[in-house]
């Protein structure tokens, strides 16, 4: 197997020099989450090709720099990826092999690549439950090993040691995921969950994975997004009151102590709707406040608190008549701040749904689409905890697995500046196709009202605006057989594009 990503270049970096800002847009896409290495480049998750399937690295102007990618089936696209504890990377994703209980059974994969893009360790877990544990998060432990774990109905954790051998997992039989899990300065585990009508779930584990407490606030409706370990007994969680996106859920800010007692809790109201079904994040700042990005209006609104929660200052994206969604945030090293997620609309080539990357100033300032931001009202919350037990069934067997590279078309990067006045919105076609049936088991046909009259595409996307394949349709056809049972059960997003517009069709799978 040939090396794959990310050559490693040596350039000298002056964190105290800021770079500018900027706003790229690319042709693939991927988990879009972003580390910042040494020299000040970034390792972003876009893909190369088709399905997203690599990482790339991209100069600190966000201009690709080499993007890598490797065959895709049975493994799917990185989930997510984070730095080692020593030169290395660490990416988490899914493997596909055969049917469990009438649904494509999916299983977690870990794996460890150098900086210069070499594969070190791929390995695929079969855990002793659940038929899909597809791996969509990590995080690396002070040993150099990793915690994964699945999301929504994915519920299971996973821990390995640094050369990827099994240490503990659990599968959890509740209609639930984990949203996060970090580790303590002790080397305990805190787990954000969210699951049935339990609301916001905070749980402690120790280094094995037993449940020190577990706890649940802002019943039944809320849901938890992110956290900050500030140490051992200081936890600040984020989410929203309510997981539905209709104007009366609060952004939240809430301080738990180390057995999960609340401190304090900020609420903070839109005049806009937030989306909580969009990914909200949470970092440190370099002047140790914090920084929260989240929809609200349909714009990434990024806000500045102090460590009590006040907001210090408040910003937001956006272009008229284009939708935008959130997925990462992250605290650059010359204090300003780097976002990323999905613009929607009308854009160059033919294209929509191209994800984006954008980078302020300190001040939260962005150079060309910076828009009005909302008026957010701050409010003090009262949650209630109560402790409640989790039992699961444990055990794993960890099995190599082996992945090979290939060539897509380069990434083409656009200069989301250069768009902001000149990009047309998004425009609907009067003759829908038809999609049945729907819903589905994940098989369905697209069946068109006439015949194409010129080569056009179809994307699918997840709920959370992921893009999970983009096929071509040729002109004169009249149908398309679709199959996403690979993906699970979910809403899906189908998107049908032209030169005469998009067309979008909501897409359920049970």
């Amino acid at each position: 197997m040939k090396n794959l990503m990310f050559p490693f270049l040596f350039f000298a970096f002056n964190a105290l020099n800021a770079q500018s800002g900027f706003e790229k847009l690319y042709t693939q896409s991927g988990s879009l989450k972003s580390i910042e290495l040494d020299n000040g480049n970034l390792l972003v998750g876009i893909g190369g090709g088709p399905g997203a399937t690599g990482l790339s690295l991209t100069d600190t102007q966000g201009n690709i720099l080499q993007a890598n990618s490797y065959v895709q089936w049975p493994l799917l696209g990185p989930g997510s990826f984070r730095r080692d504890n020593v030169n290395g990377v660490y990416f988490v994703t899914g493997y596909v092999d055969g049917f469990c209980q009438g649904h494509t059974q999916i299983f977690p994969v870990i794996g460890k690549m150098d900086l210069v893009g070499s594969i070190i360790y791929l390995k695929r877990y079969v855990l002793n439950e659940g038929c899909q544990s597809l791996a969509i998060d990590l995080e690396t432990t002070n040993d150099n090993g990793v915690v994964t774990w699945g999301w929504r109905t994915n519920f299971f954790a996973l821990r390995v040691d640094s050369n990827l051998n099994h240490v503990w997992s659990k599968h959890f039989d509740r209609h639930g995921g984990f949203q996060f899990i970090k580790e303590l300065p002790s080397g305990d585990l805190l787990a954000g969950i969210n699951m049935d009508t339990a609301g916001v779930v905070v749980a402690r584990m120790d280094p094995a994975g037993n449940f020190l407490w577990c706890k649940s606030y802002i019943r039944p409706g809320g849901i938890v997004q992110d956290c900050v370990v500030e140490n051992d007994s200081t936890f600040i969680i984020t989410g929203f009151t309510d997981s539905l996106s209709n104007g009366n859920q609060k952004l939240f800010m809430m301080n738990l102590n180390g057995t999960g007692d609340v401190q304090w809790c900020r609420g903070y109201n839109s005049v806009f709707q937030w989306r909580a079904d969009y990914p909200q994040r949470i970092v440190k700042t370099l002047d140790n406040n914090y920084a929260m990005i989240a929809i609200s209006g349909g714009h990434p609104v990024l806000m500045k608190t102090n460590t009590n929660g006040d907001t210090l200052w408040t910003r937001a994206a956006g272009i008229p008549n284009y939708g935008y969604e959130t997925a990462d945030l992250l605290a650059y090293s010359d204090g300003g701040f780097l976002y990323s997620g999905i613009i929607l609309g009308n854009l160059p080539n033919m294209n929509t749904g191209l994800p984006y990357i954008f980078k302020t100033d300190s001040l939260g300032h962005l150079p060309c689409s910076e828009t009005q931001p909302p008026q957010i009202t701050v409010s003090e919350l009262f949650p209630v905890d109560s402790s409640f037990t989790l039992t699961s069934v444990d055990g794993a067997t960890a099995y190599t697995a082996s992945v090979s590279d290939t060539v897509y078309d380069p990434v083409v990067v656009y200069d989301g500046c250069t768009f902001t006045t000149s990009i047309a919105p998004i425009i609907s076609h009067a003759r829908p196709p038809k999609v049945h049936p729907n819903p589905n088991t994940g098989h369905f046909t697209v069946e068109f009202t006439d015949p194409l009259t010129v080569d056009s595409f179809y994307s699918v996307y997840d709920a959370v605006g992921k893009l999970l394949l983009q096929r071509p349709l040729v002109k004169g056809q009249e149908s398309e057989e679709v199959d996403l049972s690979r993906f699970g059960k979910g809403t899906y997003l189908l998107r049908i594009t032209d030169r005469d517009g998009v067309c979008n069709e909501r897409v359920v799978v049970q």
